[in-house]
């Protein structure tokens, strides 16, 4: 089959929508639907059904969307592998990251992989949890930095930092002088919120059911450097890992207090790359920034923990 063919099928399944393919591709939908009908014909089945205003594949189709995929993988591979050859590496790495990483480490490793291969364009994606949940179920992310928290199906993780979940506040606050604070504590006061706090959820649940405490949040966003801005006012405290405030706490603007809830004690943020791709030349130069720049991070929350006591990694 054609590789344009392949193309086409593929969107036409992440998308469900023959319309919405043609968009992403740049091509009339009129020329996605033609060439679909022709494969149908050549095989001899539909491999899409009609519904709507959309499409599904049929049980043939999944197997000709599973050839698609895999072949333009190993395409993308021979063209990577041989752009190698020449020293020359190009092509776009698709990467889906947690707010954290993305104040400081995804854009370091992003720098020092351009400099040195400037070819290499990247697609990077800040999204909820849930959305996360739905790019490593698809498999569509080249490598993933996340919480490291479930196996993650066809994900080798290469790289790990291990550190605790903490409240976030100015070193002014009634809270700041303690070693570590229960979400009881925490809810005395206003706090600032992340859209979806993923573990965080749950473990407020279980403590406040005995507690009675509540959350009273004095602002709900899907934005850390905005939370952040929130923090250093004083307007709120925030649950997170040392990692997306390293510059913030070195300088004392704020401090990180450990909470105590056992399943909050220890976390850890991995760098996960997909299995069929880790030989990708242009993966492999922005996982190779990436574990150098994790380590420098776990490095640097180390030494913070030693110079202010309170903020501290296990």
């Amino acid at each position: 089959m054609h590789a344009s063919v392949l193309r086409y099928i593929d969107q036409v399944a992440r998308l469900g929508s023959i319309r919405r393919a043609a968009a992403v591709l740049n091509v009339a939908s009129s020329a996605v639907n033609r060439q679909i009908l022709k494969l149908e014909a050549d095989i001899g089945t539909p491999l899409f059904e009609r519904i709507g205003n959309g499409v599904r594949p049929t049980a043939a189709g999944d197997y000709v969307i599973r050839h698609a995929r895999e072949t333009l993988a190993r395409w993308q591979t021979v063209r990577s592998e041989i752009s190698a050859l020449a020293g020359d590496i190009h092509g776009e790495v698709r990467i889906v990251s947690i707010p954290a990483p993305l104040v400081r480490i995804l854009p370091r490793a992003i720098e020092a992989t351009a400099r040195r291969h400037p070819h290499i364009t990247f697609r990077v994606i800040d999204a909820s949890p849930a959305d996360h949940a739905e790019e490593m179920r698809a498999r569509r992310p080249d490598i993933a930095i996340l919480f490291v928290d479930r196996r993650h199906s066809g994900y080798d993780i290469v790289a790990r930092i291990g550190m605790r979940i903490g409240a976030i506040m100015r070193p002014d606050h009634p809270l700041a002088g303690r070693n570590e604070v229960t979400l009881t504590d925490c809810a005395a006061y206003p706090v600032a919120m992340l859209s979806d706090p993923w573990i965080l959820n749950a473990a407020a649940e279980a403590e406040f059911i005995h507690s009675g405490a509540q959350f009273r949040s004095v602002m709900l966003t899907n934005s850390l450097p905005m939370t952040k801005e929130v923090l250093r006012a004083g307007i709120g405290i925030g649950f997170f890992t040392p990692a997306g405030f390293i510059e913030e706490l070195q300088s004392g603007e704020l401090v990180h207090i450990p909470l105590a809830e056992p399943e909050l004690s220890r976390s850890e943020i991995g760098v996960l790359i997909h299995r069929e791709r880790q030989g990708w030349p242009a993966v492999r130069a922005v996982a190779k920034a990436l574990i150098d720049e994790m380590r420098a991070t776990d490095r640097e929350i180390t030494l913070l923990a030693k110079e202010q006591g309170p903020v501290e990694s296990p």
